[in-house]
C-alpha cells in the first residue's frame, strides 16, 4: 500500500467499472429494498442481494482493506434516479462493505458535501459544506465513502496519498520529524465533544499497534484553530516544523494523486492508511448543478486493530464491533437529510 502517484497511473485497473447488468441488478435491489425496508435506515445487506456485483465488491473490498487502501467504481447514470433510489443504492452497496455509522453531530447517517455557505472561520463547524480546499486528513471511521452526483464548475478534485509512503518519507528526508510525529498533536473537535473529553484532542499522526501501521491526518485548519483554547497543550516548534514537512509530502504531486470526480463515482477510503484532500471549487450559477458528493462513514467488521490513542477521537475502537463515527452525549437521533443543503452542523 505504499503506493505512489506514478504506480497508479501506470496501470487503472484500480478503477472498477459498473456493467450495464450490473446497474440493472442496483436498480433492482433499490426496488425490492423498499418492500424489505421502507425506511433506508433499517435497510441491512440482506434487503439489497447483489448476486452478480458481489463478485466486483469483493475485489473493490479487497482494494480497501489490503491493496491500495481505497476502492474506485465508475459508471452510475445518477441522473436517472430519484434521490430515494440513489441512497438506497448507495447505502445497499455500502453494507456489503460494513457497518454504516453516524458522522456528526446531527445524527446525520448520509451526508451531503456541498456548499451551504458555511463560513471557514466558523471553528464550531467543520469546512465540509463550504466551498475551501481541504489539506489532507482522515476521518473518523474505517472507510470514508463519496459518491458523486455533481462536480463543480472549476476546481474541487479529490486528491489520494498513500500514508505509508508519507511516512516512509518523511523517515528518509528527516528521521527525528518524523520521530516527532510518534508523538500526540493538538486537534480542535470543532464543537463535537465525546463525554468527559475536553474540546481539543491529542493524538499521534503515526501508530503501531500489534505490528499494524496506522496513520492519522489531521485537517491543517484544525491544527491551527486549537490554538485558541489557551489551556489546551501548545505544539512545540519541532511539531510544527515536522507538520509542515508532512503536509508538503502528501501534497507532492509525486505521492499524491488528483482523481477528477465524474458524475456517478464511488470513492471509498481506508482512513488508517491513506489521505484524502480536495481543492477549492466554484460552482456555476444554477443551484441544481452545485458540486454535490453524498458521503458515508463505514466500520469494518473485521477491521485492522487500532492503537488506544484512536478511541480520544473515536470513542469505541474495538475489532468485531462497531466503531468510529461520531458519539458525543448530545448527538441527535440517527436520520438521513434528503435535502442537500441541510446543515449538517447547524
Amino acid at each position: 500500500m505504499a503506493w505512489k502517484s506514478a504506480d497508479l497511473a501506470a496501470d487503472n485497473s484500480w478503477i472498477h467499472h459498473l456493467t450495464d447488468q450490473e446497474v440493472a441488478e442496483l436498480e433492482a435491489a433499490a426496488g425490492h429494498s423498499r418492500t424489505e425496508a421502507g425506511d433506508i435506515l433499517d435497510l441491512r445487506r440482506e434487503h439489497f442481494p447483489l448476486p452478480t456485483l458481489a463478485a466486483k465488491i469483493a475485489v473493490l473490498r479487497a482494494d480497501i482493506m489490503d491493496r491500495y487502501g481505497f476502492g474506485y467504481l465508475r459508471g452510475l447514470p445518477v441522473h436517472k434516479y430519484d434521490r430515494d433510489t440513489i441512497m438506497r443504492m448507495y447505502w445497499g452497496l455500502a453494507s456489503h462493505l460494513g457497518d454504516i455509522v453516524p458522522q456528526n453531530r446531527n445524527g446525520h447517517m448520509i451526508g451531503h458535501v456541498i456548499d451551504i455557505g458555511t463560513k471557514v472561520d466558523d471553528y464550531n463547524k467543520r469546512l465540509t459544506q463550504t466551498s475551501a480546499g481541504l489539506s489532507f486528513h482522515s476521518d473518523s471511521c474505517d472507510v470514508v465513502g463519496l459518491c458523486c452526483l455533481h462536480t463543480a464548475m472549476a476546481g474541487g478534485e479529490s486528491a489520494l496519498v498513500s500514508a505509508i509512503a508519507v511516512h516512509d518519507e518523511m523517515m528518509r528526508l528527516a528521521p527525528d520529524l518524523c520521530r516527532t510525529l510518534y508523538q500526540p498533536v493538538t486537534v480542535d473537535r470543532r464543537g463535537e465533544v465525546p463525554e468527559g473529553k475536553f474540546p481539543w484532542m491529542h493524538i499521534p499522526v503515526f501508530m503501531w499497534q500489534s505490528g499494524t501501521f496506522t496513520g492519522y491526518a489531521p485537517l491543517l485548519e484544525y491544527l491551527k484553530s486549537a490554538r485558541r483554547f489557551t489551556e489546551a497543550p501548545p505544539m512545540t516548534g519541532q511539531q510544527w516544523q515536522a507538520a509542515e514537512l508532512f503536509f508538503s509530502i502528501c501534497s507532492d504531486p509525486a505521492f499524491s494523486v488528483k482523481i477528477p470526480f465524474e458524475a456517478g463515482d464511488f470513492q471509498f477510503v481506508h482512513n488508517h492508511v491513506v489521505f484524502h484532500s480536495r481543492t477549492p471549487f466554484e460552482d456555476g450559477p444554477d443551484p441544481a448543478k452545485k458540486r454535490h458528493l453524498m458521503r458515508i462513514w463505514i466500520s469494518l467488521p473485521d477491521g485492522r486493530e487500532l492503537h488506544p490513542a484512536i478511541a480520544e477521537r473515536w470513542v469505541h475502537i474495538e475489532r468485531g464491533t462497531v466503531r468510529g463515527g461520531v458519539n458525543i452525549p448530545d448527538r441527535k437521533a440517527l436520520t438521513i437529510p434528503m435535502e442537500p443543503m441541510t446543515p449538517a452542523f447547524a
